[in-house]
């Protein structure tokens, strides 16, 4: 460093300088750079100092050098130039070095070139599949029955999904730059809403037509791969998590202007269908829909709607489960009844099998009308039948004389009916008061003794029909029974599985024990499935667990009004 040229006192050495030039003087991490600094291709121009200036005076022939160093370099210098007009401090050379502008702009250029290479010899060479799939497809998008499927749409390997496979480059750039004006806009990044459906998507629903509802009044659709992540794995697919579901459930704003569409459409959008011959308990949708906030199962569901209402089963079969579970009744097969006696899986083991008088109540609940006959039963399921029955009961007894008895004389079989005959008007007075009490007896008016039945095995005496039905009177005709619907299906909006709960007792969801009507709803309530369900409990309690996003097309929806809900 030359004499005079010091550091400023306030020169931090470890500052941050970031001038927007190419090149830095190599004095400058001395805090002292020369003045014209480095030239633009990064040569030292240092010479001198200064530039001596002359000054001829009046009177003066040759004039007299002045220094003209500045007084930030320490001010004229005391030698003064030399006789021939030059500095006489001479700077020595540096090094100039790069600034950080320069080494940025050439890392990043060396990236670009290097990334745009990669993209070249990755995108146009061989190894073009292995390049661009980040992992192996699930299950579900592999095989030969995807690939059958997915040639009816003109293609069996990536192209099934992705069309810009064999795009040309040409085609590639101009759909990136038609992206790019939707999905790749800052406002699309930090929104938790995505709403564009891209072409991706409408290969997706190539294959899953029927999966391209959620409920009518959904405000934005989001895109198929937002929740379905494929590539992760070959493995089942990347199961939907809840923090999906809450991206527009936990969002009080998206539930109210879901509501608020919601409450302006037809209610025929929102139905659910069972299947065909299933008996649904039925559930009527409130004005502002489900649009509830929730965050979570365990933290913020709302109480089943079923029970939440106070909702009764309007199945009129008269029934009492305290009576069979707890009360004083006949055994069955030494045992006191229990759920499973009645309730059975069905063959998936998902639901139970619909009960039925035949295979479920005849064991216990004969249809004898006569304790002296044991082997007399009316018939079961059509009042007309039952009435024809009773008015044929001399044909009946003869035939049970002749099947059931073995008797073959004429005049046996005439005193056996005339017998069973004379019996029964003893008791009943008059045809017609037998058919009034076979069909209106109840518990009020019929009796529930019990009598020795077949297998040794306890039977309720029949005590009218009125004792388990409903039965309205129907003029002259037959008497109307009312036929009992029994629910296959209480929620239709969330899915169970009895099979995924074996190792829990009925009672430890069902309060049967404590239900005296049939009119009581005996189904778990959410605190109930909590227990489990819950991150305490162990259990899964996403909302896919018992919901999911997709809803068949409803039933009602017209062709514009399908058009006008799909997604697009």
């Amino acid at each position: 460093m030359s004499e005079g040229r010091v550091p400023t006192p306030d020169f931090d050495e470890s500052r941050y300088d970031r001038p927007n030039k190419e090149w830095l003087c190599g004095n400058t991490c001395d805090g002292c750079p020369c003045r014209i600094g480095p030239s633009p291709s990064g040569e030292c121009r240092a010479t001198t100092e200064c530039q001596p200036q002359l000054v001829v005076k009046e009177g003066e022939a040759k004039g007299t050098w002045k220094c003209t160093r500045p007084k930030d370099w320490g001010g004229p210098c005391t030698a003064g130039p030399l006789p021939d007009g030059t500095c006489c401090r001479a700077i020595p050379k540096c090094r100039p070095v790069r600034s950080l502008r320069s080494k940025r702009g050439m890392v990043t250029r060396v990236l670009v070139v290097a990334c745009i290479g990669l993209l070249l010899m990755g995108l146009g060479g061989p190894l073009r599949e292995a390049f661009i799939t980040p992992a192996p497809l699930s299950a579900h998008h592999t095989g030969p029955a995807f690939d059958r499927l997915a040639a009816k749409f003109g293609a069996s390997d990536c192209a099934a999904c992705h069309a810009e496979v064999r795009m040309s480059y040409d085609s590639v750039i101009a759909s990136a730059f038609e992206a790019g004006k939707t999905s790749l806009t800052f406002a699309k990044f930090i929104s938790p809403h995505p709403k564009d459906f891209s072409r991706m998507d409408q290969s997706c629903l190539a294959c899953h037509a029927d999966q391209s509802f959620h409920a009518a009044s959904v405000v934005d659709d989001v895109s198929c791969s937002i929740c379905h992540r494929e590539h992760q794995g070959a493995g089942s697919l990347a199961s939907v998590s809840e923090s999906h579901c809450a991206i527009c459930h936990g969002d009080a704003a998206q539930m109210l202007a879901s509501s608020k569409k919601g409450g302006a459409l037809s209610a025929a959008l929102f139905e659910r269908k069972a299947a065909p011959g299933l008996v649904v308990h039925p559930s009527s949708r409130t004005p502002e829909g489900f649009t509830r906030v929730i965050h979570s199962f365990a933290a913020d569901h709302p109480e089943f709607q079923v029970l939440r209402e106070k909702q009764v089963d309007a199945n009129t079969l008269k029934f009492n489960h305290r009576t069979h579970l707890t009360g004083d009744i006949p055994r069955l097969n030494g045992k006191a009844l229990a759920c499973a006696d009645c309730h059975r899986p069905d063959t998936s083991g998902a639901f139970m099998q619909r009960i039925t008088f035949e295979q479920n109540c005849r064991v216990c609940h004969a249809l004898n009308f006569d304790e002296n006959t044991p082997g007399m039963q009316l018939p079961h399921g059509d009042a007309t039948y039952v009435r024809a029955y009773l008015r044929s009961l001399p044909t009946q007894y003869a035939d049970y004389a002749t099947r059931t008895l073995g008797i073959s004389r004429k005049d046996e079989i005439t005193t056996f009916v005339q017998t069973r005959m004379t019996d029964l008007r003893k008791r009943t007075l008059a045809g017609e008061n037998l058919e009034r009490s076979v069909f209106f007896a109840d518990a009020s008016t019929g009796e529930a003794t019990v009598i020795a039945g077949a297998k040794s095995l306890a039977r309720a005496k029949f005590a009218g029909c009125a004792y388990c039905h409903e039965v309205t009177p129907h003029g002259d005709a037959a008497p109307l029974i009312t036929p009992p619907q029994a629910p296959d299906r209480w929620m239709l909006h969330a899915k169970f599985d009895h099979s995924k709960h074996t190792a829990m007792a009925c009672a430890d969801c069902h309060a049967a024990a404590k239900s005296t009507a049939t009119a009581d709803v005996i189904m778990p309530s959410v605190k109930s499935c909590t227990t489990c369900h819950s991150p305490k409990g162990g259990v899964a309690d996403t909302c896919v667990t018992c919901h999911g996003y997709h809803n068949p097309k409803p039933s009602a929806l017209s062709a514009s009004s399908a058009a006008a809900h799909s997604l697009k």
